[in-house]
């Protein structure tokens, strides 16, 4: 039966090249594509912490840092409407709390002077969580082609329907604990993106290092933490 089915295909084929087409098809195509955007982070996107004494971990709490903030933009060829979404590089090492399906968790200290923020975790130090950070676009120092802007939000959550754009009373913080956070900006007063050639402002990172009980503290331990920032065009 095999041997049938092939020959039987091979003599369909010979047939069929035995007759010239008479016809010939034009195909137009191409794609038209939003302006091209660029998002940018002094320093390389480096948040340093450089070193931290080990005798100023808590054996029993977690110890809050400084928050730092560097320079952020995006440069757009023409006016476009973008969101970003961050996501988390280093899922599974969010220290004292567990992380939601999109790779965050409810942080158990305050960060950005906020109870409930959405972090994510700083990397592992063998089997042992290091910490936890936010990450924040400082609402009150964006600015859309010089002009003050709102920082609105709005949540995906898989399976349902995005919620609106709302304006953001988190104080630019991107990542949510419960849902994956679009960010984007509107002129002020109102909730509708606005469009944009050049946007600034100030990327702010607040980390959180865990219990010294829960750390190896006579070797060095390494802070990793790793967040990509995505633009989303609207």
């Amino acid at each position: 039966m095999m041997k049938k089915t092939v020959v039987a295909l091979a003599l369909l084929a010979t047939t069929a090249s035995a007759f010239a087409a008479d016809s010939v098809d034009v195909r137009v195509i191409g794609t038209i594509v939003p302006a091209a955007c660029t998002p940018a982070l002094t320093g390389g996107g480096v948040v340093d912490y450089g070193t931290i004494k080990a005798d100023t971990i808590s054996a029993t709490d977690y110890t809050v840092l400084p928050e730092k903030q560097v320079s952020f933009a995006i440069t757009c060829d023409a006016p476009a409407k973008v969101a970003l979404i961050a996501s988390n590089g280093r899922t599974g090492s969010l220290a004292g709390v567990p992380e939601t399906a999109n790779g965050a968790g409810r942080s158990p200290v305050n960060l950005f002077g906020l109870s409930a923020v959405g972090a994510v975790g700083l990397g592992m130090e063998g089997t042992s969580q290091v910490g936890g950070y936010g990450v924040r676009i400082d609402s009150s120092t964006v600015t859309a082609d010089g002009v003050a802007v709102d920082s609105l939000r709005a949540d995906r959550n898989a399976g349902y329907a995005d919620s609106p754009w709302v304006k953001d009373s988190y104080s630019g913080i991107v990542y949510s604990p419960n849902y994956q956070r679009l960010t984007t900006w509107a002129a002020t007063g109102t909730t509708t993106p606005v469009a944009f050639t050049t946007l600034s402002g100030q990327l702010g990172v607040q980390a959180y290092i865990n219990k010294g009980s829960e750390l190896d503290l006579s070797k060095p331990v390494h802070l990793d933490g790793l967040t990509t920032i995505t633009l989303y065009y609207m």
